[in-house]
């Protein structure tokens, strides 16, 4: 894809042309600099300008004030060979005739000391093509589009999927929604994602006060095709102010619906942070030297706590499933560092602690939950963590950052509780564990170290210790009868030594498994039809057995038994697994933890309120 930029009024005798280091919402270094080729600068007459090469991301070009154009190719990052693989949704897809991502970041570059200068853009795209974004429009024909904005962080903010006409369009409140989405052989359409949005989208509304903070939005979804694998190796979603880009697989439109709708909760609540309440090196964010803030806990640990707090309160969730849930991230959040604190981990998250950046959809999400009880234990009931975002969005707002300094001082002043200062200097800047056991006792909910709880059975065993490999015939293997739970042995009728040779109505492979495994777990729910086929030994009698085994006590070579194919199949359940940490109702509590409950959880319902 060739880029042209017309340059008018440069003053400087030398300037630098760059790309990102890394972009906002990603958390790594990616040096979009590497996939842009054959970079040319002219003057007026068309005559080429010398420049220098000074990094991946960076082109110096003497005589600027000469400049009048520059061109250059950029290469696809979904289907690159480089190292440092972009994950899809922050990169660029271009697929002549039938799709194309724009990441922004990884189209357009800047000059160092005019990112706050307007900018438009021109794209020429097939008539069969149509743009799916936040920006307005403000110009074109059948085949262009002109989008203008006020500055080059609000473009690299606003990604573009280029695709086959699908969209539909949906009133949240105030709010116009746009979803648009590229799905390969056309399966999945947009208005077939419309009922599992909006009840989410509505419910966020109503939990934010009743009004969004954004007059409109954009869901921009790709679909991979079933067993076509992303070079990442992950699907996911990337927020933005405005919009979210998602990359996920192609298959039945109820359950791209049901991920989409479970990602959605996430990334959406992105409106309130960053958007609204972010600090100076998210404001100013530098993207050839780029810093990171130290509270990673509120833009991604918050956000992730509110998208499933969001579901109980409004009912979309039983209280059992949120509550098993934040069972699950603190079970996973032990396997990262415990003597590092969160603040630490934030500003050292692209370097030495990389490794630990996870942590924030999981320990983020507990403090998150933690800061809600605490405020709501220190007003009686009056104020949580709602209220106070709802201040800090207030004294600060889209247009005014704050210090990174000052935030735990900010929080006890707009919340009126000096307590607070103690609370996150203790749990997010030091490294004392979050006080679970105290804070659950408060609202009526047992907090103990070991327990059990219902979950979906999604394999029928234990993915992590459950399948082996047999490099004899390349094929998965269920690899002990310890991990084979509940329902894969009674139901689905697994066993140890079965090889899967299809998993889902899929042959699987060496090159497959993880991706078809991954799109199968992405759409897997209670009451799906799981269908397995097995390569199993052939039966034989007990006398047999014992002479084989005989046998090989003695030396001697004992042939494999042949292998027979077996159908199995059942639908999925839940299963009753041992649970670390357990958050379980308590039936016989106080009226004073009850009504304390309720102002956390609202008019939530049980499991068996949600099944009826």
């Amino acid at each position: 894809m060739v880029i042209r930029l017309d340059v008018k009024g440069i003053q400087k005798d030398s300037m630098s042309f760059h790309f990102p280091k890394m972009v906002p919402g990603t958390y790594s270094i990616y040096d979009f600099g590497r996939f842009v080729t054959d970079f040319k600068a002219y003057d007026g007459s068309g005559q080429l300008l010398n420049f220098t090469k000074t990094d991946d991301n960076s082109w110096l070009i003497p005589s600027s004030k000469k400049l009048a154009q520059i061109t250059y190719t950029i290469e696809d990052s979904w289907d690159t060979k480089k190292d440092n693989v972009v994950f899809e949704p922050a990169g660029t897809n271009i697929d002549a005739g039938q799709v194309f991502v724009f990441n922004n970041h990884g189209i357009f570059g800047f000059f160092k000391g005019h990112e706050y200068n307007p900018i438009q853009i021109e794209i020429d795209r097939p008539t069969n093509l149509y743009a799916g974004t936040a920006l307005n429009r403000k110009g074109g024909d059948e085949n262009t589009d002109i989008f203008e904005v006020s500055d080059y962080h609000k473009l690299v903010d606003s990604p573009i999927l280029f695709g086959p006409a699908d969209t539909a369009i949906i009133y949240v409140g105030d709010t116009k929604v746009l979803i648009h989405t590229y799905s390969p052989t056309g399966k999945v359409k947009s208005k077939d994602l419309v009922d599992e949005i909006f009840p989410v989208l509505d419910a966020q509304r109503i939990y934010l006060g009743g009004k969004l903070p954004v007059d409109h939005y954009a869901f921009l979804i790709f679909l991979n095709k079933a067993g076509k694998s992303y070079l990442s190796g992950s699907a996911g979603a990337l927020e933005h102010s405005y919009s979210s880009f998602y990359c996920m697989f192609e298959g039945e439109s109820k359950q791209i619906a049901q991920s989409v709708r479970d990602v959605a909760a996430h990334e959406f609540f992105h409106i309130v942070t960053p958007l609204s309440i972010h600090s100076e090196e998210i404001h100013y964010f530098d993207f050839i030297n780029p810093k990171m803030s130290e509270h990673l806990w509120l833009y991604e640990g918050v956000t992730e706590y509110a998208a499933q707090h969001v579901q109980v309160k409004q009912g979309l969730v039983s209280v059992e499933r949120f509550l098993n849930q934040m069972s699950q991230k603190l079970s996973t959040s032990e396997f990262f560092k415990k003597n590092l604190s969160f603040t630490e981990m934030s500003k050292t998250c692209l370097d030495e602690n990389k490794d630990q950046y996870a942590n924030v959809y999981l320990k983020g999400a507990l403090i998150g939950m933690c800061l809600d009880l605490k405020l709501r234990n220190l007003s009686k009931g009056k104020y949580g963590l709602q209220d106070l975002m709802t201040g800090l969005s207030k004294k600060y707002g889209i247009e005014k950052p704050f210090k990174d300094a000052d935030l735990f001082e900010e929080i006890a002043s707009i919340s009126g509780f000096q307590e607070m200062k103690t609370f996150l200097n203790a749990h997010v800047g030091g490294t004392d564990v979050l006080p679970f056991a105290e804070l659950m006792k408060s609202v009526g909910i047992i907090y103990t170290d070991k327990g059990f709880a219902d979950e979906l059975s999604v394999f029928g065993l234990n993915p992590m210790g459950g399948f082996g490999f047999d490099m004899k015939k390349s094929m998965l293997k269920v690899a002990s009868d310890k991990a084979i739970d509940d329902f894969g042995r009674k139901d689905l009728g697994l066993k140890v030594g079965d090889l899967i040779k299809e998993w889902d109505g899929v042959e699987l492979n060496m090159t497959n498994i993880q991706t078809e495994l991954s799109s199968y777990a992405s759409k897997a729910v209670e009451g799906y039809e799981l269908k397995v086929t097995v390569l199993r030994e052939k039966q034989i009698s007990e006398k047999e057995k014992k002479k084989r085994e005989r046998l090989k006590k003695r030396g001697k070579m004992v042939e494999d038994l042949p292998l027979e194919e077996i159908k199995l199949s059942a639908a999925l359940r839940k299963v009753r697994t041992p649970q670390k940490h357990s958050f379980l109702l308590e039936e016989n509590c106080s009226t004073e933890a009850l009504d304390l409950r309720k102002s956390w959880l609202g008019n939530y319902k049980t499991d068996t309120e949600t099944k009826n």
